[in-house]
């Protein structure tokens, strides 16, 4: 199992990505979020300021600023079960906030060494297992602004 090095490449690809947002997420497309950065040790996403993301006081609606959370989690899980034939779906999130959203945020999920195992994991011994993959967002002083912990299932396919 490894990394998906070309996956990362077309989701780093501004044009690439919003072509598959427009298929596969046309919410977030909507929001103008996108991938600055798909490595396998992490995911860096930024959400954009637009005036249809925000609520009445002003600042960015949580829901979105968590749905910019969970595609730094999601792309990553995606880059590395993509080859490995393994399926995932999310089944919990927390999430606590610390300051308004206002402006440009940046959604920093940087634990993506330990997804290989939990795939070994899967793939050798169990049907399924979870993984907790944990989100900072930042504004662009690199003000914290929120924490996410994002808990997915893996699963091996069924045939």
């Amino acid at each position: 199992m490894a990394f998906n090095v070309s996956l990362a490449a077309q989701m780093s690809t501004p044009w690439k990505l919003r072509l598959w947002m427009v298929r596969h997420l046309p919410m977030g497309w909507l929001t103008g979020m996108y991938v600055h950065r798909l490595t396998p040790e992490g995911c860096e996403v930024v959400l954009q300021d637009r005036w249809w993301i925000r609520n009445p006081f002003g600042s960015v609606f949580w829901a979105v600023m968590g749905m910019a959370g969970e595609l730094s989690t999601g792309m990553l899980l995606h880059a590395w079960t993509r080859d490995a034939g393994v399926r995932f779906i999310l089944v919990g999130v927390e999430a606590r906030f610390f300051k308004k959203a206002k402006g440009k945020s940046f959604y920093f999920c940087e634990a993506g060494m330990t997804i290989p195992q939990v795939i070994e994991s899967v793939l050798q011994n169990e049907e399924s297992g979870e993984i907790l993959l944990p989100v900072t967002a930042r504004d662009a002083k690199g003000e914290h602004l929120a924490d996410f912990m994002f808990n997915w299932q893996l699963r091996k396919p069924t045939i």
